[in-house]
């Protein structure tokens, strides 16, 4: 399980978080500011966990003030792929990091 804070300490964009092909990554997403941050994973489609329960598949989740998100998405897209915060600003400041794993 991978998980990313927010907006607190995370992983630089240089860094990359090292998966494994073919295998299914739970992402926590953790919201610990008092802003909304729209998560986006590049390469890849996700389900959000409800409770343990998948919903629809997305590539980009709303992460609420205060709240932690978790996603899982399968690794069968090898590359390396950013996640991101879909607020400019925020990318630019940081708020990415890179999920990479080889074919």
């Amino acid at each position: 399980m991978l998980s990313a804070p927010l907006p607190g300490s995370h992983n630089p964009p240089n860094d990359g978080v090292p998966v494994k092909p073919n295998q299914r990554v739970r992402i926590r997403f953790i919201n610990e500011s008092m802003m909304f941050h729209p998560f986006h994973l590049h390469g890849h489609t996700f389900q959000v966990m409800n409770a343990g329960v998948p919903k629809a598949r997305k590539n980009t989740v709303l992460v609420p003030p205060k709240q932690t998100v978790e996603v899982d998405f399968d690794t069968n897209n090898p590359g390396r792929w950013i996640s991101h915060c879909h607020n400019t600003y925020h990318l630019e400041a940081g708020m990415a990091f890179f999920v990479e794993y080889a074919g």
